[in-house]
């Protein structure tokens, strides 16, 4: 199997109230696995794979129960996925999203954990949980979550008098908070501003906001926002609605009028707007919780930056919200069983969740470990107590096939950022192709 990393992970001390909610699993017998036998659990990620080892080494010393750790690059993760559910060589535990739940499920052996996590459940974000509910159970563990949220440059926007928590934008209209404050953000080379005598857009030295053809930090977001969906409760594609097609022309025109960097230079490099707001020369970024390591550690003291709400609509703010779930899957074996049980309950708990929150993974997905995490993020020197469970999201893909659906359509999507096409054309082509994608 092919693996960028394997770690086999023993024994260490694990304290009283580990061991006790451990304990309280099934109430029967440990599970015995067959000498030299261990528990397979595969991520993604380097980081999340270190920040699991000391916990699993306690899980060990309570249960009996080795688990070792497979670590794949992304693309190679969701390559090695389809060949593994057809030949039933699946790990006993593994990371999953939304989007490619579907497929391990569509094999009949995924665990419904419902009954093996019990009361832990009602400790997890409700959120991140919902996102693995279905009228059938509840089939993962959330780890943690992510959202989408704004970024702010404090100076450049204090500069411009303006007020980052309190954005709106109105598709249509002829001016809105954001556009406002993005036309007072950017200047040229000359310190002329968007509609000023002699605006240069060729020589900006300072971009308003960045707008881009980007599914979860503005797509997802700013369609939900004017009203539409991405995707229909049956699964189809539906983000081609007159709301999505406003939202979306809105997007792309903030580049047209000069108020966000060249829709042709974002489309082609996907990260130039992180890049220019790192550098200080972007006011605003809406992108995610994901990009905040990225942020901090690039930006370091070079200015202030702070986080706020993402951009709200005619609807509110709806900013994308998806999960990292571990989930189980079902052996022919009694014993085994009960070890990928227990596993999966540890998982759900303070305990087996801590060092990923300690370590800035993601947003825990244990309500317990709120505080944890935002002691950490201060202790780096960034402020994430605005970032709140929101009580409208945007959801992200889901069933089979919805990636290499949402995959077909961002690229006609970005015609409409390069200028190249409208919107009202664009996106029903974009969500045909999609929806023939998922069959």
């Amino acid at each position: 199997m092919p693996t960028r990393r394997q770690l086999l992970l023993s024994t260490a001390a694990m304290g009283v109230m580990g061991a006790g909610a451990l304990a309280g699993c099934t109430g029967a017998a440990p599970a015995e696995l067959e000498d030299g036998d261990a528990l397979r659990m595969r991520v993604w990620s380097e980081s999340a794979a270190s920040a699991y080892e000391a916990a699993l080494e306690a899980f060990t010393e309570s249960t009996g129960i080795e688990v070792g750790v497979e670590v794949m690059t992304w693309d190679d993760y969701w390559t090695q996925l389809p060949l593994d559910v057809a030949s039933g060589k699946l790990p006993d535990v593994l990371w999953m999203n939304t989007a490619n739940l579907a497929q391990v499920r569509a094999d009949g052996n995924l665990l419904e954990i419902g009954e093996i996590a019990g009361d832990v459940a009602s400790q997890w974000e409700t959120a991140a949980t919902d996102l693995y509910r279905t009228e059938d159970g509840l089939w993962g563990v959330p780890q943690v979550w992510e959202q989408s949220i704004l970024v702010a440059h404090e100076g450049l926007i204090g500069e411009a008098d303006g007020d980052a928590a309190a954005l709106s934008f109105e598709a249509g209209a002829p001016t809105d908070p954001l556009r406002d404050l993005a036309r007072a953000v950017t200047v040229d080379g000359e310190g002329r501003h968007p509609g000023d005598d002699g605006f240069d857009p060729t020589s900006r030295a300072i971009h308003g906001f960045g707008a881009q053809p980007d599914r979860t930090a503005l797509l997802g977001p700013f369609i939900a926002a004017q009203g539409g969906q991405w995707q229909d409760e049956k699964g189809r594609m539906t983000f081609a609605s007159g709301e999505g097609i406003a939202a979306v022309q809105y997007l792309a025109d903030l580049s047209a009028d000069h108020l966000a960097p060249a829709g042709t230079e974002t489309v082609e490099d996907p990260e130039l707007c992180r890049t220019l707001f790192q550098s200080g020369k972007l006011g605003l970024l809406q992108t995610g919780t994901y990009d905040l390591h990225a942020l901090s550690e690039e930006i370091g003291k070079k200015f202030t930056w702070g986080i706020h709400p993402a951009v709200e609509g005619p609807e509110g703010s709806f900013p994308m919200v998806h999960a990292i779930a571990v989930v189980g899957m079902d052996p022919d074996d009694d014993d085994r069983r009960d070890a990928v049980g227990k596993l999966l309950r540890f998982l759900g708990g303070v305990d087996g969740q801590r060092d990923l929150a300690e370590n800035r993974l993601g947003i825990p997905a244990h309500r317990d470990l709120r505080g944890a995490w935002e002691k950490s993020w201060s202790a780096a020197g960034v402020d994430v107590s605005m970032i709140d469970l929101p009580e409208t999201v945007a959801r992200p893909e889901t069933g089979n096939r919805s990636t290499i659906a949402t995959g077909t359509a961002l690229p006609i999507i970005a015609e409409v950022f390069r200028g190249e096409t409208d919107a009202a054309e664009a996106l029903p082509r974009a969500q045909k192709a999609a929806n023939k994608e998922l069959g």
